[in-house]
């Protein structure tokens, strides 16, 4: 595991990071309370380590606890990269003040400098593998499905046309974030033409579908809210935001959709690419009036064929400068 090297640690040592999931990393309430208590105890006996980034900031702290007739040692992880990420969040200005006091204490502590980046990839692999091996939920009865049964050909094969169609229009290079990945059908017509991208959804039933038949990659993949997409990426990170079949678009809950189109404007660069497709124009009226709302420059293309199921209407824009 990636975290693993990060850590300087084995790969069969065990690690256990308090949040429930990586959005969670973003508040730290069980972080920091772990935290606090470990400061009220006045200090640990084991090994601790300490990871700094470029700068120089502590971004991770690690604590070794020794194993005892019950448990097996295990390291525990705490982090406040992504509560430092997007808008930061008062967490992470906590867990600064809570790292301060608590090394005054430590004993023994080994200095590691790693990137931003390397923890952050780190993290995401991290939660990716608790999802597929059901750490992250309880009780789960859903049944296994094979390849063939999720996968459909006819799927990947309605986005290659529609890539071809767009020809040059459509430039995805560099950084690019697709929101509502589903299991990752759209992912696989992407990662044909070369773009390797962050995929995210709130769903992690299908988050974890897409993992398991590893089509979705766990450095690249976190279960998220579209909606709160600022509160964890800077403002203009990605050069491309985009997302297939999004849906269903009502009046009803357009104000959703609405919101998640201004958060895709906020993490997207100034000129970035903007690439939506939904199954009816309707819904694609109303995606369209959110985006030349919030300033948004694109156009509708008709992508309708004889079946009317997948990609039907596409939106393709640009942030403008």
């Amino acid at each position: 595991m990636l975290l693993h090297q990060v850590l300087g640690l084995d790969d069969d040592e065990n690690l256990f990071i308090p949040e429930e999931g990586y959005s969670s990393l973003g508040d730290l309430y069980q972080t920091l309370g772990f935290m606090e208590q470990i400061a009220q105890s006045g200090g640990v006996d084991g090994e601790v380590r300490v990871v700094r980034d470029e700068s120089g900031d502590t971004i991770c702290l690690a604590i070794n606890n020794p194993g005892t007739e019950e448990y097996p040692s295990f390291w525990a992880v705490f982090t406040n990269m992504v509560a430092k990420s997007g808008i930061q969040s008062a967490a992470a200005v906590q867990f600064d003040i809570l790292v301060s006091h608590l090394l005054q204490s430590f004993d023994d502590i080994t200095s590691l400098e790693v990137s931003a980046h390397e923890l952050e990839v780190a993290l995401r692999e991290y939660y990716s593998i608790a999802l597929v091996e059901r750490q992250l939920c309880d009780g789960c009865v859903k049944p296994a499905e094979t390849y063939e049964m999720v996968y459909l050909d006819i799927r990947v094969q309605r986005l290659d046309e529609l890539f071809r169609k767009l020809g040059d229009r459509f430039n995805a290079s560099g950084r690019v974030l697709e929101i509502c990945c589903g299991n990752g059908m759209a992912t696989l017509s992407l990662e044909k033409l070369g773009i390797f991208l962050l995929t995210t959804d709130h769903d992690r039933c299908q988050i974890c579908q897409g993992l398991e038949h590893e089509v979705l990659k766990p450095e690249r993949t976190i279960v998220m809210d579209a909606t709160r997409l600022s509160d964890f990426f800077n403002e203009g990170l990605f050069d491309a935001v985009i997302g297939f079949m999004l849906g269903t678009i009502y009046s009803f809950n357009k104000d959703i959709w609405a919101a998640m189109m201004a958060e895709s404007l906020k993490v997207v660069k100034p000129g970035g690419t903007l690439l939506f497709t939904v199954n009816k124009r309707e819904e694609m009226d109303i995606l369209k009036d959110a985006l030349d709302g919030l300033g948004a420059m694109g156009e509708i293309i008709d992508n309708t064929d004889k079946n009317g199921i997948y990609d039907q209407w596409v939106y393709l824009g640009r942030k403008q400068q």
